[in-house]
């Protein structure tokens, strides 16, 4: 007596469509972590990435033994290197400090070391590279401002925030915002190179 047995196998119409429906859920939470809908989330999402940016420019300087400076603007902000012919912007887009686009709800702004939210003070709407401040260089983009008071000696723009080779960095405040949300943060950077987030209600 011949017997068969049957060498098919595969998998059932019920577990495909199980299957499919895990997926479908997976993926569906994994765009609403990447991109998150609301104004309060988008602003939450762009201050933990600005807090890792600051973070990682300070590691950069310390390894390159370059100052990194951070230039904000009204519709975002990048990174700038100090060269040995002044600043050049860091725009390789395998770079995690390439320049970043805000939403336009979104704003960024640096504070005044006073701490008077009054008079923020925002850079140039256009991300144009402030001077260098090296003795002797060429000034980046634009020239050297100058100072009504004292036309002898120029102000050299600065940027938002340097970041030292030393580790160490220069105090600075930023402030993130959205239109609608009733929340802030604050990113501090602190002469040690602490940076630091501080969510604020108003």
């Amino acid at each position: 007596m011949n017997s068969r047995r049957s060498s098919t196998s595969g998998f059932t119409l019920i577990e495909v469509l199980v299957v499919l429906v895990i997926i479908g859920i997976v993926l569906t939470f994994a765009t609403l972590s990447v991109n998150p809908s609301g104004p309060g989330d988008r602003l939450d999402t762009a201050a933990q990435r600005l807090l890792a940016l600051a973070q990682d420019a300070a590691d950069e300087a310390i390894l390159s033994s370059q100052t990194i400076g951070l230039q904000i603007g009204d519709q975002g902000y990048r990174f700038i290197r100090l060269t040995d012919r002044g600043w050049k912007t860091i725009d390789d887009s395998d770079s995690p400090l390439r320049p970043r686009r805000l939403d336009d709800d979104i704003h960024i702004d640096r504070i005044n070391n006073n701490g008077d939210r009054k008079q923020q003070n925002r850079q140039a709407k256009s991300l144009t590279l402030p001077a260098s401040p090296i003795a002797g260089r060429k000034a980046g983009e634009p020239a050297v401002q100058e100072d009504n008071n004292n036309n002898d000696k120029p102000q050299l723009a600065v940027p938002a925030a340097l970041f030292l080779a030393s580790g160490e960095l220069l105090p600075f405040t930023l402030e993130l915002s959205a239109d609608g949300v009733k929340h802030r943060f604050d990113i501090i950077g602190s002469p040690n190179g602490d940076i630091t987030l501080k969510r604020v209600d108003r």
